[in-house]
């Protein structure tokens, strides 16, 4: 490891914002207010269930964030869909550099993974602040940093972007393919 480097804890990288715990009789599958994303959410990030609540502790997740589910699975997820609120058992990894997230992402999957490992339960496993506060992590000087976000910050939000034109394509199949399947749109006279 280069002199310049340094070993030290997650909180000199990011921020850890935790979900609030929203009232789940205001939870509701009919659109109303906005969405609130649990940890089953995460993997399709879909939005299943809105609340019409606006919890004082609660956090708007945006396109982009770092997000990991604190029960079950703990992987890092790069949200790829609208704001949503975050609700209790899952958290965001807000990182401290603007550019860094790429940074951050790879440097907690494996710290997550570890744990994931590690923990024995009967039923589901957890993980929690305490946890996190044991993450230790090599920090690479800021020059380094820098070159390593100016290369793949760009990346980062291509993903973010691929994720909405992906659920853009997906809502677009899902209304045409019905209409082709019915004869109600006829393509037999369009030449590919």
């Amino acid at each position: 490891m280069p002199t310049s480097w340094t070993q030290t804890g997650i909180y000199s990288l990011a921020n850890i914002i935790y979900g609030a715990p929203f009232a789940s009789k205001q939870f509701n599958t009919e659109g109303n207010g906005k969405p609130i994303i649990r940890i089953r959410d995460l993997k399709d990030q879909q939005f299943a269930t809105y609340t019409t609540e606006m919890h004082p502790k609660g956090y708007l997740l945006q396109p982009g964030d770092i997000v990991v589910g604190m029960d079950g699975e703990f992987r890092p997820y790069i949200w790829g869909n609208d704001e949503a609120w975050l609700n209790q058992r899952v958290c965001v990894f807000e990182n401290k550099r603007p550019n860094g997230k790429a940074f951050l992402y790879f440097t907690i999957k494996p710290l997550l993974f570890a744990i994931e490992q590690t923990q024995v339960a009967t039923t589901v496993i957890h993980i929690g602040k305490k946890d996190y506060d044991a993450f230790e992590i090599t920090l690479p000087d800021s020059s380094t940093l820098d070159s390593f976000d100016a290369l793949t910050s760009p990346m980062m939000m291509q993903i973010v972007s691929n994720s909405f034109e992906n659920k853009r394509l997906a809502a677009m199949r899902d209304t045409l393919l019905p209409k082709l399947m019915s004869g109600e749109i006829d393509v037999s006279s369009v030449q590919l």
